[in-house]
């Protein structure tokens, strides 16, 4: 069968190395998604193991046409009785790029119109919409007239892998997090470090992708469960899997905040993978230089999302930090923002394009080397200049420490407040935080309900638009 896998612009060539591995024929790259053959056995697999597909979809009928009426007509004479029952509930997703059809909701409200009148055509009586968890979700895209209609075999979006409970502000996409770890050739035996960890998603996936771990869960609620064919036996037998969790590389997770290390930890303790991957608290900009090499892949704050209140002073910073404390480490840096990569300091060995959720990013390798590429003798206009260059790194260091006091990214708390909390934190994680003890307990439960006030917006609009919420991320599947 025919099978497109979605995935974020950026990660398709990722994406089809994926499923080169897995056993994938007639790979065909477009653009966000990959285009695939096989068989039931591999629609199963590439839903259980592709860590950069938002979602995988089988097409079923593909047509063009002239209007919405032509659209409602065509959809109607498909054989719907032979893709669910009338018992089913269903929903429907809809992409458009075309200059005649420019209404998504418009096309999947004409689609359902004409799934919902042939089955009382031929039972006299229809199928229910559910937009939360459908058994069935039929996805219409539309590119200028050509219309391919496809049954979504992941139904919810595939980026939601279950092991993040807590969250900070500005989370990256599981999927991003992912592509980003392989795009960036880890070795899976090098130390790897998130330094800006946030809630751990980067840390989490290098996880998995170290222990050989799948990225879903055999009991997430997939889309091709509820289909006619499925078959649970060889389910079964795609998903039997012993993941082995010895003989793993250091993998560290850091942040210089309370609330990213606790969200850190209790999504790690969900998965009971405390004993895989360090949590610390360290502030990035007070790194000092160690024996230890390190594999680092990070994801700063930036302006669109976190207004930081000078993002080129303080990727700059992180440029400076980088030179000073991590050489002969290798270090990958995506960011949003041009200027501020400019402002680093360091040439880039790579750029890659991606998206960070609707923010056009480049993801950059930088190569901290020990010493210089190239070895001369010092003459004395040599040393005058490194003179210079200490006074200089003698007054930017007491503007770095100015920085480093003042910046936080992710508690809006009073600095008193922090202050406190980060000793308590301290003290707590120095006997040993991966313990669960009862003040710590006390302590998370606080926590939790400060996180739950501050996100009490959010869930106010989520809860009152819950019955009109298309299940989806329209931002990852346009135009697939």
């Amino acid at each position: 069968m025919k099978i497109t896998a979605v995935t974020i612009k950026g990660l398709e060539e990722v994406l089809a190395q994926e499923l080169i591995d897995l056993g994938a024929k007639d790979i065909e790259i477009m653009h966000r998604a990959v285009g695939f053959h096989g068989d039931q056995e591999m629609l199963y697999k590439a839903n259980f193991w592709l860590r950069t597909a938002i979602r995988v979809l089988v097409p079923i009928h593909e047509f063009t046409v002239r209007d919405e009426e032509d659209l409602y007509n065509k959809v109607f004479a498909l054989p719907w009785d032979e893709y669910m029952d009338i018992d089913q509930t269903f929903s429907i997703d809809a992409v458009v790029s075309s200059h005649q059809f420019t209404h998504s909701k418009y096309i999947a409200l004409k689609t359902k119109d004409a799934l919902v009148d042939k089955w009382r055509k031929l039972e006299g009586r229809r199928p229910d919409v559910n937009t939360l968890t459908p058994d069935v979700k039929i996805h219409v895209r539309i590119y200028n007239s050509e219309v391919t209609v496809s049954l979504d075999s992941s139904s919810d979006s595939l980026h939601r892998r279950g092991y993040r409970t807590h969250s900070v502000p500005a989370p990256i996409n599981e999927v991003l997090a992912a592509g980003m770890i392989l795009l960036s050739g880890w070795d899976k035996k090098t130390t790897f470090l998130d330094p800006m960890c946030g809630s751990g998603t980067i840390a989490m996936e290098a996880l998995t992708l170290a222990a050989g771990r799948p990225p879903q869960d055999k009991d997430r609620r997939f889309g091709f469960k509820q289909w006619k064919d499925f078959d649970s036996d060889l389910w079964d037998k795609v998903t039997d899997v012993e993941v082995d969790y010895s003989d793993l590389p250091k993998i560290i997770a850091r942040d210089r905040g309370l609330r990213p290390l606790k969200a850190t930890e209790m999504n790690i303790a969900h998965l009971d993978w405390l004993d895989y991957i360090t949590v610390e608290k360290s502030d990035f900009f007070r790194s000092e230089q160690s024996d230890e090499k390190y594999h680092i892949v990070m994801n700063p704050p930036y302006d669109e999302r976190l207004k930081e209140r000078d993002i080129t002073e303080f990727y700059q910073f992180i440029g400076d930090t980088l030179k000073s404390a991590y050489a002969g480490s290798e270090a990958w840096v995506i960011a949003g923002h041009e200027d501020a990569l400019k402002s680093i300091g360091l040439r880039a060995s790579r750029r890659i394009s991606l998206m960070n959720g609707p923010i056009p990013s480049k993801f950059c390798k930088f190569e901290m080397y020990v010493g210089t590429r190239k070895t001369k003798v010092k003459d004395k206009s040599d040393k005058d200049y490194d003179k210079g260059n200490q006074d200089k790194r003698k007054d930017r260091g007491s503007k770095d420490k100015e920085w480093s006091n003042d910046y936080d990214r992710s508690s809006k708390r009073k600095s008193y407040n922090e202050g406190k909390e980060d000793k308590e934190w301290s003290n707590d994680y120095d006997r040993g935080s991966k313990r669960k003890s009862h003040d710590k307990s006390n302590e998370e439960k606080d926590w939790s309900k400060d996180y739950e006030k501050r996100n009490n917006d959010k869930s106010n609009d989520n809860d009152n638009d819950k019955t009109k919420r298309k299940n989806n991320d329209s931002a990852f599947d346009i135009p697939w």
